[in-house]
């Protein structure tokens, strides 16, 4: 069992919608087990499935009893909540506040085995919520739109992880128990503009870039639709094949790195 955390401090980058896809991706079309959990406090992953009426992330942070929503036979989902904020759990004032998604995991460990990914989607800012989901990672997508602001967030989340690493350490050992890296991924590209190939200039010299993902509006579409890109009849997947292609790449890049 693997988990993946995707997160980047900036906000319309579209990275609900590609957790979104690529979590569909994983169970549709690779035939994995995958628990995706909506960390983000928008809730824009759970505004997707207005039928759950399970259990919502907030109840991992409270210790209570956590039951999941079928949307497939291979994707669960652990729903968000609005309330899902570091001010409303008075993290600030617990002990290992950073910790707190690795005891859960430790603790339902069994239960969670069945699962080959656990993919967790984060809100856009720095917190100790956003933490627990970095620090209980075994890998984390940042994923950036091209745009200055975009790459500074990607800087800052790497920032961000060698701290998690320094910080969150076994005090008899000093080992920390943070093992995650974080991997670069470009999202909303644009084949014809110079600001997306001065972008993607950059980015492709990032040593952890996986690829980058054009701007399609059927992929835009596919949170505001409930339907994500791989559900699309055989005309639309033909007609944009190549978009296609690159997209399965990038995420069987990824595939490829945690599993090495």
């Amino acid at each position: 069992m693997k988990v993946i955390t995707v997160h980047i401090n900036k906000g319309g980058t579209g990275k609900s919608t590609i957790s979104y896809n690529f979590a569909c991706w994983l169970a549709e079309e690779q035939k994995k087990k995958v628990l995706l959990i909506d960390g983000d406090h928008s809730c824009n992953l759970s505004f997707s499935f207005p039928n759950a009426n399970a259990s919502t992330v907030i109840d991992v942070f409270n210790d209570k009893e956590v039951d999941f929503y079928k949307i497939s036979d291979r994707l669960d989902l652990l729903r968000g909540s609005r309330d899902l904020r570091d001010d409303y759990l008075d993290l600030k004032s617990k002990q290992n506040n950073c910790m707190i998604m690795f005891m859960w995991i430790a603790d339902n460990l069994e239960r969670l085995e069945k699962y080959d990914y656990i993919l967790i989607d984060t809100h856009n800012e720095p917190s100790l919520v956003t933490n627990n989901f970095l620090a209980v990672s075994d890998m984390v997508l940042g994923v950036s739109e091209p745009s200055r602001n975009g790459f500074r967030a990607w800087l800052d989340l790497e920032e961000t992880i060698d701290e998690l690493k320094s910080q969150l350490i076994n005090v008899v050992t000093r080992e920390s128990y943070v093992n995650t890296e974080a991997y670069l991924i470009g999202n909303r590209l644009e084949h014809n503009t110079n600001s997306s190939k001065y972008f993607l200039d950059i980015i492709e010299k990032e040593p952890k870039y996986l690829g980058m993902i054009q701007k399609k509006e059927l992929l835009a579409r596919s949170l505001l639709e409930n339907e994500n890109i791989f559900s699309k009849d055989i005309k639309t997947k033909r007609e944009h094949r190549a978009f296609y292609e690159n997209t399965e790449k990038v995420f069987k890049n990824i595939l490829n790195k945690i599993e090495e």
